[in-house]
């Protein structure tokens, strides 16, 4: 699957996805379909890129006369495909390469076949990623601003980084004279050389040639217009490591080095050259390539996929094999201003997911959010005639190959995922036995209140400084309680008012289940535009911000459940999305439950309308 970056230049997304895996069982393939066509359907083809590959994994060791074209593939000549294996990714699957590009109906076809093939264990499409965007330190607010950035320079009093290892898996980097010194020879893991733009595929070049296209390039008519290079890569690694040496900008952890691996080019990067990169860093070995030398602490991913869908096995699998090893992986959760839960790799399990906040703390308008985000920092928010509000770092002036270096501000989450992975650097620097599963807890337990409610952006803002303490045992956990918020309706349909409007009601259960007594708890309403608030009955003890529709109250044991009783006035009768987010003061060991959506409304009107003809007729 190709992937893109996580940042808007001023508003170029790289958002990375992989479809569901597909079983060989034919029925658990037919439920997983559906699921395929569900969450595809809805994607305009104007924004999918098309791909011509697969990613299978055989139940069994192919044998060796076998290999080159596997019965399994040598069926697909039915639907007119010819079928070519490629490589053998860590994880024991290949890279299958079709005789054309095809968009979502042609990978549902093709893997609508292979599920008939009774030694095909999974198939996934292998989809493209795209990217998610000193004298200069002033204009760097997110590393110092109270209550609103990450809160960099205060915990440069406890680590700078030193000795940690921070890889970019990007567009690769450029000889910034602002990066030069913290850069680590890396590798270009790109395996199409029309992706690759530099005269061939992998080497051990990791420079960015430029990801420029012109109209049309990509296929599907994708892009509709020139897209000029993003330089992505050197603008992430400038925000994770820029030294502080006079030059231009200060990177989070300034005295850690970057380890460019480059997976992105023009239209993108294939999923099958991303989950190489994330084992060759985690320190696995992969086909033709010689191994890492350079330990790894973390791995940034700010790319995400072009089509919506769940975590693929591929990535599942890789991002499993380098938290095992020790190695974080950090991930943009996306600029859709859509549910991250839909965008891979953010929504796979043992990443910590980063949603974007702005310059004065508030909730940024392009983020994605939602259960599966871990925490928030500093994506900015470009506004005309504002050259301060965005993230400043390290870029290049070309338009389409390399020009004279220079600083630029981008705005997006692919800018808040490296100060995180920055900020595992800092922590690793000084702890360097901490694991990912402790500087998750840490990160998260330790983030700070955002200024406003940003429901669905994970436990809070990040806060470099406290984290480094807790990994340092300077601090201590918070109280521990598992806080769960449901919808429940109360009735959850439309009753007529007879007088163009209608009214729904329902109920937001929050549950403490412990172990510990939850305090100083906000429950956040969210409603439909078309509705307006009616009707708020707090639980005992709460106060409700009508304005906000907003409810805290001071404590809540375990055990024990508070309801809200919530009635809106709406003129439209249709189903819509309602949803609810709780926050406690407490550290929460499952935050999955903390935001709820569900559908209310529709039903009840035509039922009282048809209610006189049915007592009529019974006359």
């Amino acid at each position: 699957m190709a992937m893109q970056h996580d940042n808007n230049i001023k508003n170029n997304t790289i958002t990375i996805k992989t479809g569901s895996k597909i079983m060989g069982l034919r029925s658990r393939f037919m439920l997983e379909v559906s699921i395929l066509l569900a969450s595809w359907g809805a994607l305009g083809a104007d924004t999918q890129m098309p791909t011509d590959r697969l990613i299978i994994k055989f139940k069994d060791t192919l044998p060796a006369l076998e290999r080159a074209n596997p019965r399994a593939l040598q069926r697909l000549a039915q639907l007119g495909v010819a079928a070519r294996m490629g490589r053998r990714l860590p994880n024991g699957a290949y890279v299958v390469e079709m005789s054309e590009s095809r968009r979502q109906n042609g990978w549902l076809d093709v893997m609508h076949q292979l599920s008939f093939e009774s030694d095909i264990a999974y198939v996934e499409p292998d989809l493209k990623m795209m990217p998610d965007a000193d004298p200069y330190f002033g204009h760097q607010w997110y590393l110092n601003y109270p209550n609103r950035g990450v809160n960099a320079e205060r915990a440069w009093q406890y680590s700078t980084g030193l000795g940690a290892v921070v890889a970019v898996l990007d567009t690769g980097i450029l000889p910034h004279p602002d990066l030069l010194s913290n850069t680590l020879p890396g590798y270009d893991f790109i395996s199409d050389s029309f992706t690759a733009n530099d005269g061939g595929g992998r080497d051990n070049n990791a420079a960015d040639p430029g990801d420029g296209v012109i109209a049309g390039a990509c296929g599907g008519g994708q892009p509709e217009e020139d897209r000029k290079s993003t330089w992505h890569g050197t603008h992430v690694a400038g925000i994770a490591v820029a030294p502080m040496n006079g030059i231009g900008v200060v990177g989070v952890a300034h005295q850690a080095k970057v380890l460019p691996l480059r997976v992105l080019g023009r239209c993108g990067g294939y999923t099958s050259d991303i989950v190489d990169a994330i084992y060759w860093a985690a320190g696995y070995s992969v086909a033709g390539v010689a191994n890492n030398s350079t330990a790894v602490d973390a791995i940034n991913l700010s790319l995400s996929s072009t089509a919506t869908g769940a975590c693929g096995q591929a990535y599942s699998d890789a991002i499993t094999a380098a938290v095992n090893a020790g190695v974080t992986v950090v991930t943009s959760a996306g600029n859709k201003a859509a549910n991250a839960a839909d965008y891979a790799p953010g929504n796979c399990a043992g990443v910590i997911n980063v949603a974007a906040v702005d310059r004065y703390g508030y909730q940024a308008p392009y983020t994605n959010t939602g259960a599966v985000v871990d925490v928030a920092a500093a994506g900015g928010r470009i506004v005309a005639g504002d050259i301060i509000s965005g993230i400043w770092s390290t870029l290049n002036a070309g338009q389409f190959a390399p020009g004279e270096h220079n600083y630029v501000a981008y705005q997006g989450t692919s800018m808040a995922a490296p100060q995180v992975a920055a900020t595992v650097a800092l922590m690793r620097s000084v702890v360097p036995d901490a694991t990912p599963e402790a500087m998750e807890v840490a990160i998260k337990d330790t983030a700070a209140d955002f200024t406003s409610p940003c429901v669905g952006c994970g436990s809070g803002r990040l806060d470099a400084e406290e984290a480094v303490k807790r990994v340092l045992g300077l601090t201590v956990p918070n109280a521990v309680a598992d806080l769960k918020v449901v919808l429940q309706g109360d009735n959850g349909k439309f009753i007529d008012a007879g007088d163009g409007t209608g009214t729904i009601q329902y109920k937001v259960i929050v549950t403490n289940n412990g172990p510990d007594l939850a305090s100083d708890l906000t429950v956040s309403n969210i409603f439909p535009s078309q509705v307006t608030l009616d009707y708020l009955q707090p639980a005992v003890g709460a106060i409700c911000n009508i304005s906000t529709y907003a409810c805290s109250w001071a404590e809540q044991p375990a055990g024990e459940s508070r309801t809200f009783t919530i009635r809106v006035r709406t003129s439209n009768e249709d189903k819509m999305d309602f949803a609810a987010a709780i926050d406690g003061a407490d550290t929460d060991p499952n935050t999955a439950d903390n935001y709820v959506t569900r559908k209310f409304g529709g039903g009840m009107a035509g039922l009282l309308l048809l209610l006189p003809t049915l007592l009529w007729r019974r006359r």
